[in-house]
Protein backbone atom coordinates (compact mmCIF):
# COMPACT_ATOMS: atom_id res chain seq x y z
CA UNK A 1 0.00 0.00 0.00
CA UNK A 2 1.50 3.31 -0.80
CA UNK A 3 1.89 4.94 2.42
CA UNK A 4 3.13 9.04 2.87
CA UNK A 5 6.45 7.81 2.56
CA UNK A 6 6.31 5.48 -0.03
CA UNK A 7 8.46 5.49 -2.58
CA UNK A 8 8.54 8.02 -5.67
CA UNK A 9 6.66 6.71 -8.58
CA UNK A 10 8.26 6.53 -12.46
CA UNK A 11 6.56 6.83 -15.41
CA UNK A 12 8.55 4.40 -18.19
CA UNK A 13 8.47 4.33 -22.02
CA UNK A 14 10.24 1.44 -23.51
CA UNK A 15 11.03 3.03 -26.43
CA UNK A 16 11.71 0.99 -29.61
CA UNK A 17 14.04 -0.17 -32.37
CA UNK A 18 13.64 3.50 -33.87
CA UNK A 19 13.07 5.60 -30.73
CA UNK A 20 14.61 6.22 -27.82
CA UNK A 21 12.63 5.42 -24.57
CA UNK A 22 12.48 7.55 -21.38
CA UNK A 23 12.41 7.36 -17.63
CA UNK A 24 10.38 10.02 -15.53
CA UNK A 25 10.60 10.09 -11.68
CA UNK A 26 7.79 11.81 -10.47
CA UNK A 27 8.74 13.14 -6.64
CA UNK A 28 6.27 14.01 -3.68
CA UNK A 29 8.39 17.22 -3.52
CA UNK A 30 6.48 18.16 -7.10
CA UNK A 31 9.05 17.57 -9.23
CA UNK A 32 9.46 15.47 -12.27
CA UNK A 33 12.59 14.66 -14.07
CA UNK A 34 12.92 13.04 -17.29
CA UNK A 35 15.87 10.71 -17.98
CA UNK A 36 16.31 10.02 -21.97
CA UNK A 37 19.34 9.11 -23.25
CA UNK A 38 21.54 10.20 -20.68
CA UNK A 39 20.34 13.56 -20.80
CA UNK A 40 18.13 14.87 -17.08
CA UNK A 41 15.43 17.31 -17.29
CA UNK A 42 13.38 18.47 -14.71
CA UNK A 43 9.75 19.87 -14.91
CA UNK A 44 8.16 21.30 -11.64
CA UNK A 45 4.09 20.09 -11.22
CA UNK A 46 1.06 21.61 -10.03
CA UNK A 47 0.52 20.22 -6.36
CA UNK A 48 -2.93 19.17 -7.40
CA UNK A 49 -1.48 16.76 -10.24
CA UNK A 50 1.05 15.51 -7.39
CA UNK A 51 -1.88 14.73 -5.33
CA UNK A 52 -4.04 13.22 -8.05
CA UNK A 53 -1.53 11.41 -9.57
CA UNK A 54 -0.49 9.29 -6.09
CA UNK A 55 -4.06 8.78 -5.30
CA UNK A 56 -4.73 7.54 -8.65
CA UNK A 57 -1.83 5.54 -8.13
CA UNK A 58 -3.11 4.21 -4.59
CA UNK A 59 -6.59 3.59 -5.79
CA UNK A 60 -5.60 1.68 -8.47
CA UNK A 61 -3.49 -0.87 -6.56
CA UNK A 62 -2.35 -3.24 -6.78
CA UNK A 63 -0.84 -2.03 -10.44
CA UNK A 64 0.16 -5.38 -11.52
CA UNK A 65 -3.78 -6.47 -11.37
CA UNK A 66 -4.78 -3.84 -13.47
CA UNK A 67 -6.60 -5.69 -16.56
CA UNK A 68 -3.66 -6.21 -19.76
CA UNK A 69 -4.77 -4.27 -22.65
CA UNK A 70 -3.52 -5.22 -25.95
CA UNK A 71 -3.27 -3.91 -28.83
CA UNK A 72 -1.63 -3.85 -32.24
CA UNK A 73 1.86 -2.88 -32.29
CA UNK A 74 4.66 -2.40 -35.26
CA UNK A 75 8.08 -4.36 -34.32
CA UNK A 76 9.98 -1.83 -35.07
CA UNK A 77 8.04 1.20 -33.77
CA UNK A 78 5.88 -0.32 -31.00
CA UNK A 79 7.12 0.19 -27.65
CA UNK A 80 5.06 0.06 -23.84
CA UNK A 81 4.05 2.76 -21.20
CA UNK A 82 3.99 1.88 -17.95
CA UNK A 83 4.12 3.14 -13.89
CA UNK A 84 6.04 1.81 -11.41
CA UNK A 85 6.50 2.25 -7.84
CA UNK A 86 8.35 -0.10 -5.44
CA UNK A 87 8.31 -4.22 -7.00
CA UNK A 88 4.73 -2.94 -8.48
CA UNK A 89 3.89 -1.86 -12.21
CA UNK A 90 0.97 -1.63 -14.67
CA UNK A 91 0.40 -3.26 -17.14
CA UNK A 92 0.80 -1.11 -21.01
CA UNK A 93 -0.91 1.85 -20.79
CA UNK A 94 -0.27 3.14 -24.08
CA UNK A 95 -3.02 0.36 -25.54
CA UNK A 96 -5.89 2.05 -23.74
CA UNK A 97 -7.54 1.82 -20.43
CA UNK A 98 -10.18 -1.58 -21.27
CA UNK A 99 -12.79 0.17 -19.87
CA UNK A 100 -11.48 0.22 -16.36
CA UNK A 101 -11.75 3.73 -14.55
CA UNK A 102 -8.47 3.64 -12.58
CA UNK A 103 -6.61 2.86 -15.76
CA UNK A 104 -8.18 5.63 -17.24
CA UNK A 105 -7.01 8.06 -14.32
CA UNK A 106 -3.45 6.68 -14.31
CA UNK A 107 -3.75 7.53 -18.16
CA UNK A 108 -5.07 10.80 -18.19
CA UNK A 109 -2.31 11.87 -14.87
CA UNK A 110 0.61 9.94 -17.45
CA UNK A 111 -0.33 11.96 -20.44
CA UNK A 112 -0.63 15.13 -18.41
CA UNK A 113 2.90 14.79 -16.94
CA UNK A 114 4.42 13.45 -20.56
CA UNK A 115 3.25 16.60 -22.13
CA UNK A 116 5.26 18.95 -19.68
CA UNK A 117 8.21 17.54 -21.52
CA UNK A 118 7.73 18.10 -25.40
CA UNK A 119 10.69 18.32 -26.74
CA UNK A 120 12.93 16.47 -24.70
Amino acid sequence: MLQAQSPEATIVNSGSTNLPGFRIAVKRTGVAEMNKRGKSVQRKLAPVTIERFYADLKAAEPLAALPKVYCMKSASFGSSLSVEIASDKTPDLSCGDGGNAAMRNLIRDVQEIVALFPNE
